[in-house]
């Protein structure tokens, strides 16, 4: 069988700090049924105001370091909604070792879509995603102090709805963030192809 890496990047801006989390998909057997398992290898939040040529070196690093443990490339979902085309560009041309590049663009709503290399993800889509994965114990966590933040963040996302009815998907406290979770998120948005799930 062979090893399948996901990474999530949520690139930070002038206010948030750029999230990177690495999943390694572990296939497992439920009875006669195959079944996947997200095991979070890496967790890392980058120092704030970090540059985007600097956020692709470090990106290009770890890559670099998953290439030379698995002789694979990572499947990379990069949170391109606030950045736009250009930083994917910057990230692209470090491809050499970063592998599949996949831009993924936040919505409204609970539907997933993927069209010409692009996702469209509702960010009410992401979050029952990974309340899923939580609830059915299919996501590993490693014991660190970037898990233990992942999971204050995760107790921190909130669904705000207006009195019109628009909904907002986030960490509104003062002083909270949501980096790590949306980079969570991308890394597990969707299934592989290779096998099958309940």
């Amino acid at each position: 069988m062979s090893i399948m890496i996901t990474m999530g990047v949520d690139i930070g801006q002038k206010r948030e700090p750029t999230a990177i989390c690495v999943t390694e998909i572990d296939e497992r057997r439920v009875g006669r049924r195959r079944v996947n398992h997200w095991v979070v290898r890496h967790l890392e939040r980058l120092p704030l105001g970090t540059s985007y040529p600097a956020v692709a070196q470090r990106l290009s690093e770890v890559s670099s370091g998953i290439r030379h443990r698995i002789a694979g490339r990572p499947y990379l979902y990069v949170d391109a909604t606030g950045i736009g085309q250009p930083i994917i560009d910057l990230l692209r041309d470090e491809a050499t070792s970063l592998g599949s590049i996949t831009p993924v663009y936040f919505t409204h709503g609970d539907q997933r879509s993927q069209e010409r290399g692009e996702i469209r993800l509702g960010k009410a889509y992401l979050v029952s995603r990974l309340q899923m994965l939580l609830q059915t114990s299919r996501l590993h966590l490693p014991r660190t102090a970037e898990s233990e933040r992942l999971a204050q963040e995760l107790l921190d996302y909130e669904i705000q709805v207006d009195e019109k009815a628009n909904e907002r998907y986030g960490a509104f406290r003062v002083g909270s963030q949501d980096d790590l979770v949306t980079a969570l998120g991308l890394a597990v948005n969707k299934e592989p192809r290779w096998v099958q799930v309940f």
